[in-house]
């Protein structure tokens, strides 16, 4: 697979990254000056909806809004993240990872690659600290995972900085009412639900391209600083759809489906609602701004 490839597929791990990781290094320098990331406004005749393209992970001290994603906030009575933001939920997830990733009695990890591959596969877990085979009883979609998180949080990108978790402190603090699209079941069973093949070829990929992970991930964070929707969309909506089909159809499009069915519904009542989830999720054809217009609500961006 190509570099460009590869984009695809870490945006889409990226999308749905929200376990909850330590960091353990300097993180890189922060941006020196405003951001600019995508805010959208859905609005009918008594209802506003803000729509914010998030990215999970950023470097430690980052900023995750600007000010008009803060006032945008402060209006809003609701904030609906991907997933409730609270150690409860925190641990559910790292409990069921561990259950729905481990591997099936008599195939270890190292049965789904080639010799060579599981060479390689040593070397990268040898540069990034871990004891050899310390993947060796997870499925391939957790050690996917693991490979493309373990080297971001080695460059210094910090889950707990995320967009997300900044909106979830920031609503929590402002006392608003907190509400999710999902589980933590649900979003791990996307992931344990792929297909062998799927998942072979998530790891070799993973495995392939661990070095190069940090900087893909930051011209991905440089694209949603500068609030480029076309640019996301190339390396994390459109690669994914033409490349990993099923992928694409499991990590986006059931789940944005799923969303709107919530969405509208929330807009059939009145006030003012403020969603933050991966930008994945908001840009593209089937992307939740696409979908709103094309249920004749009135959507703008946030300028």
């Amino acid at each position: 697979m190509t570099g460009d490839g590869m984009k695809s597929f870490v945006g889409a791990v990226a999308v749905l990254l929200a376990l909850s990781l330590a960091s353990c290094a300097q993180a890189p320098a922060a941006q020196s000056q405003e951001i600019a990331p995508l805010l959208y406004a859905v609005r009918d005749d008594d209802s506003t909806m803000y729509i914010y393209g998030t990215v999970h992970v950023r470097p430690r001290g980052s900023d995750w809004g600007n000010a008009r994603v803060r006032a945008a906030l402060d209006e809003s009575s609701e904030i609906w993240t991907e997933l409730m933001m609270d150690p409860q939920a925190d641990q559910q997830t790292q409990v069921l990872a561990l259950q729905l990733g481990r591997a099936e009695p008599g195939r270890p990890l190292s049965s789904w690659l080639t010799a060579e591959e599981n060479a390689s596969l040593n070397e990268i877990t040898t540069r990034l600290g871990m004891p050899q085979g310390a993947l060796e009883p997870f499925k391939p979609w957790m050690a996917a995972l693991t490979l493309t998180v373990a080297p971001l949080i080695q460059a210094g990108y910090d889950p707990d900085s995320g967009v997300d978790r900044s909106i979830d402190r920031y609503g929590d603090s402002a006392g608003k009412t907190m509400r999710a699209l999902e589980t933590p079941e649900m979003q791990l069973n996307f992931f344990a639900g792929l297909d062998d093949e799927v998942q072979r070829e998530m790891l070799r990929e993973a495995i392939n391209e661990a070095e190069n992970l940090p900087r893909m991930i930051g011209e991905m964070s440089s694209a949603w600083e500068r609030g480029d929707g076309r640019a996301l969309e190339r390396s994390v909506v459109e690669e994914t759809r033409t490349e990993y089909p099923e992928m694409y159809r499991t990590l986006f499009l059931d789940r944005n489906n799923a969303w709107m069915e919530q969405l509208t519904r929330e807009m059939s009542g009145s006030g003012v609602d403020f969603i933050a989830v991966g930008a994945g999720h908001v840009i593209g054809r089937d992307g939740l701004v696409a979908q709103f217009r094309a249920r004749g609500y009135r959507v703008e961006r946030v300028r």
